[in-house]
């Protein structure tokens, strides 16, 4: 049987501890997205909970996020760069979700289903395959100084390049606002929405000390920062970004050095680049380090027979590039995240 349950304290909880169980389990799994797409974009959550009975363990789970776009809206199974396979303990309980989970999309009237996965598992029965992102993984085992040793020479060069320009790290919350202006005035000269600090805020309260923010700073002013999480074994930068006027310190190669060595310090196994779309710069930066790409298809269940288009390259999502690109950052700031919370 599959309960479908929003999310609260309780339920949290018990999803949480069934995570935490699961070996294929990525942070992404965890409830707190799901509250914050409800808290912090007023997105209806969803959690699918299989069971054999009512009351009896959790023997699968699945997230499920209702996006309202205007042209027709969409369930999604996280938000922005989120990917990993349906956790379930046997294939009985996998298909009981992905059939209740095409359910809910005729329910809400939803064009089509976006599953994140991740690693090269069977196309489940009904989807579409789309290979647009991978992630990057990077081992830290044997410690800072082995993966010193293994680091491409270039790298080497460009983290001692980095730490000849004699920038300081801070890390800890307070960071959170220096950061976000780094990353807002990134996505401004990339034309790309803002999330919204309230949602980095809300995000650091629902992950507690899983969470952290690190900052690089060349005399006052933050010219370098990312969002980390730590879960399981795994060190995770879904959100890391330099201001462009000071790429020759090398601040990039840098702030991602100090992440791994504290990755490396609290006994972290793997580092992780986060999602990245085939063929692009940002993928090249993290297979620098020598990270291994590692597939994130999307998985789609169109509910009609006109399939949606995920490519970032359409002619809708260029124009909206361009005009995001000419508009003030006042502007881009203020409307950033009503657009962010169509295109999770």
């Amino acid at each position: 049987m599959i309960e479908i349950v929003t999310p609260s304290a309780s339920t949290a909880a018990e999803w949480d501890a069934y995570v935490s169980t699961q070996k294929n389990a990525t942070v992404h799994h965890l409830s707190a997205w799901t509250t914050i797409a409800e808290r912090v974009y007023d997105l209806r959550a969803r959690l699918l909970v299989a069971r054999d009975a009512p009351g009896a363990p959790v023997r699968g789970v699945l997230p499920l996020v209702t996006v309202p776009r205007p042209l027709g809206r969409y369930l999604t199974t996280g938000l922005f760069g989120a990917y990993g396979p349906i956790l379930a303990d046997d294939d009985v309980a996998r298909h009981e979700l992905l059939a209740a989970a095409k359910r809910c999309v005729g329910e809400d009237g939803a064009s089509y289903l976006h599953l994140k996965s991740l690693g090269d598992g069977p196309t489940p029965e009904g989807f579409d395959r789309y290979d647009l992102w991978v992630t990057a993984f990077l081992s830290l085992e044997g410690g800072p100084d082995s993966l010193w040793r293994r680091i491409p020479g270039t790298i080497r060069t460009a983290v001692r390049h980095g730490l000849r320009s004699e920038l300081e790290l801070r890390t800890g919350r307070d960071q959170l606002e220096p950061f976000y202006e780094v990353l807002a005035e990134n996505m401004h000269r990339k034309g790309a929405p803002i999330y919204g600090l309230r949602f980095m805020s809300a995000l650091l309260d629902a992950l507690g000390p899983r969470a952290d923010v690190m900052t690089l700073w060349s005399g006052r002013t933050a010219i370098s920062g990312a969002l980390t999480i730590a879960y399981g074994d795994v060190m995770y930068v879904p959100f890391a970004s330099s201001l462009a006027a000071y790429f020759p310190l090398r601040p990039n190669n840098l702030l991602y050095w100090r992440i791994m060595e504290r990755a490396c310090d609290a006994g972290l196994r793997v580092f992780d680049f986060g999602t990245s779309l085939i063929g692009t710069t940002t993928l090249g930066f993290k297979l620098g380090w020598g990270a291994v790409v590692h597939p994130a298809p999307s998985y789609v269940y169109a509910r009609t027979s006109d399939p949606p288009t995920l490519t970032a390259d359409s002619p809708s999502a260029r124009a909206g590039v361009a005009l995001l690109k000419t508009l003030p950052r006042m502007v881009t700031d203020l409307i950033g995240p009503s657009i962010s919370r169509l295109i999770v």
